[in-house]
């Protein structure tokens, strides 16, 4: 307990350090994605890093984009884009143009540019003179537009925690010159266990608390940075998590002529592709359903922003209820006790995360009360970094308050 008081006592007069240094036109930005660290996690958990990077900075509750889940989510983060406009629109799909999957287990879809749209935030900063190092960000390998950034490491889940933070600290201690303005970096957790053992679990908790030590370990180094004073942090994630229950379950094959059907899309939200004379159909079969909605790709919710990018969105897309989940095959799959998993409505309170910010840019001790969504990551930092951002669907009123005047 001592030590844990000790780390809460020593980030704060950290942050507070940090987060009170004048204003420097110099900035640096340091972010950091927690993969799956839903709003309230921080709550249940023993956490002194992020409780006093809240205390000196700012913090908000936000909402990922449509649809809820970790590929689309963080390419939005990088380019400022909802997914239907970056293209990269769920973790699995296939481009009927291209006639090429996208899978995030595949590693040549993963780094063939032509998947993805828009331009990553490491791009804007290198395109305007400010160099960036990024570790296991999702599009990083791609090269898009043909540019990279000036360090980069493809995703190895296999590293662990510290030795990324060691990475960090190893860029951020360099001669001033030569220390990159812009460091991205990706963790899987919590978002891994929690899939497995659902996000209130033992399990989590003490996953949650790992991370935090890791950040605090992460942060403490940094102090000695020569350009500590200019850096801003941001701790953020990509969606929140909820819990799943066996009886929560609904199996779409029995419903349908199968053969009629040339693709599904399993998941959250469910991608169905009838052929086309059986659309209408299939709709109005699925429509007649409890506990989901159908949607034709063309009459999306407003609110989602999806639906345009027509050569990887299938005709109807089936979005259960919070914690429901959609199967589609001979035999029942329910899901497994204490297991829990996201993609849902992006305003489901469960599906929201985090938000903190320290350093000169920010506020001090507030709490932001409008909700925005993670694709405004992109323009926060463009304002940070004082660099003129790409084309993008960014909402400034939504985090203009989050600044220091």
């Amino acid at each position: 307990m001592k030590r844990i008081l000790w780390i809460a006592v020593a980030l704060t007069a950290l942050f507070a350090g940090c987060a009170t240094a004048e204003k420097e036109k110099d900035a640096y930005v340091l972010m950091i994605s927690l993969d799956g660290f839903r709003h309230d996690l921080a709550s249940m958990a023993n956490t002194p890093t992020l409780d006093s990077l809240r205390a000196v900075g700012v913090y908000a509750d936000i909402a990922p984009c449509f649809p809820a889940n970790t590929f689309p989510n963080h390419y939005s983060m990088a380019t400022g884009l909802h997914p239907d406009h970056h293209g990269l629109i769920n973790n699995t799909f296939h481009d009927t143009e291209l006639d090429l999957p996208y899978a995030i287990s595949n590693g040549e879809a993963r780094k063939n540019p032509d998947f993805y749209g828009g331009e990553p935030i490491w791009n804007t900063a290198t395109r305007q003179g400010k160099p960036a190092h990024v570790y296991f960000w999702v599009g990083v390998e791609a090269k898009v537009g043909g540019v990279e950034p000036e360090l980069w490491y493809e995703y190895d889940g296999n590293v662990p925690f510290k030795q990324r933070a060691d990475w960090i600290i190893e860029a951020l201690h360099r001669p001033e010159a030569e220390i990159p303005r812009l460091v991205m970096a990706y963790f899987e957790e919590p978002d891994a266990v929690e899939h497995s053992y659902a996000p209130d679990s033992p399990q989590t908790i003490a996953m949650v608390e790992e991370l935090d030590s890791v950040l605090g370990y992460l942060f403490s180094s940094l102090r000695t940075s020569p350009i500590f004073d200019k850096l801003n942090i941001i701790v953020t994630s990509d969606h929140g998590m909820t819990e799943n229950y066996p009886e929560k379950y609904i199996n779409l094959y029995s419903l349908l002529d199968n053969e009629r059907i040339e693709r599904v899309v399993d998941g959250v939200p469910f991608y169905l592709a009838p052929e086309e004379d059986y659309i209408d159909e299939a709709y109005e079969i699925l429509s007649a359903q409890p506990h989901m909605e159908v949607f034709r790709r063309e009459a999306m919710p407003e609110q989602y922003h999806y639906g345009t990018t027509t050569s990887r969105i299938t005709p109807l897309i089936v979005l259960p209820e919070l914690g429901w989940r959609i199967g589609y095959s001979e035999r029942d799959y329910p899901p497994t006790p204490r297991s829990a998993t996201h993609g849902y409505d992006p305003f489901e309170r469960d599906m929201q995360m985090i938000f903190y910010g320290a350093g000169p840019a920010f506020k001090k001790g507030y709490t932001h009360d409008r909700l925005f969504q993670n694709l405004n990551d992109y323009l926060i930092v463009c304002h940070i970094l004082g660099l003129e951002p790409a084309p993008n669907d960014c909402v400034w009123e939504d985090i203009e308050g989050l600044f220091a005047e």
